[in-house]
């Protein structure tokens, strides 16, 4: 598995390929999380430099992949939860029903209900905790399975939650709910919107772009 946020632009491991003819320098990292430069420069230190300026991008990406390689599960034999890869041994309920069901389709759907229940009992303390924080709150809360968005706030102030959140860290989780919470606020994806949520989470950024990078389903 790819380890994230230990990327050191002076110590770490890095694949550097000197390249003359190049007027500049390019930092790319590979599927299987190595760090490569592609450099006309010949002095390490230079190189060393040029990769500090740019540690937090690389740990971002390297972060990113290590959320995609940890989302690779077995379905009916692991389960997907709160960032995390677990045998559904650890789940006894989930693993009685689908032990009475073979059918792919029925496998998904108690996937999906077990999802749905965890909300409902998990994210409520997390959306009152920030709504009161921010003193913004919702008219309505309704959770469901959403396809293509993790959350969504209409101009009546009613905010929805994709229930496929509970696959994802409470990091993740955390800033989908400030996000939402702030579109009370912002109804757009302003400067002031994006300022609103790094007020509440500093790592908003690092956030974003790791959210980016995580396939719904």
């Amino acid at each position: 598995m790819i380890p994230s946020n230990i990327f050191n632009a002076l110590t770490s491991e890095v694949n550097i390929l000197f390249a003359p003819r190049n007027r500049n320098t390019y930092i790319t990292i590979t599927q299987e999380g190595e760090v490569r430069v592609r450099t006309p420069l010949k002095e390490l230190k230079r190189i060393r430099n040029l990769l500090k300026e740019k540690e937090s991008w690389i740990n971002s990406k390297l972060t990113i992949l290590h959320e995609r390689s940890s989302r690779s599960h077995i379905l009916g034999v692991t389960i997907l939860f709160r960032g995390e890869i677990a045998k559904l041994e650890q789940f006894e309920f989930l693993q009685k029903k689908l032990k009475k069901d073979e059918n792919s389709l029925n496998i998904e759907k108690y996937y999906h209900q077990f999802y749905k229940n965890e909300a409902i009992l998990t994210l409520p303390s997390r959306i009152n905790h920030y709504a009161k924080k921010m003193n913004l709150h919702p008219s309505e809360i309704h959770y469901k399975r959403l396809r293509r968005r993790w959350g969504s706030c209409n101009s009546l102030g009613v905010v929805t939650f994709n229930t496929l959140m509970m696959q994802l860290s409470y990091e993740h989780i955390d800033y989908i709910i400030v996000h939402e919470l702030a579109h009370l606020q912002h109804m757009n994806h302003s400067k002031e919107f994006h300022a609103l949520v790094r007020s509440v989470l500093e790592e908003e950024k690092k956030l974003r772009s790791e959210l980016k990078g995580i396939r719904i389903g």
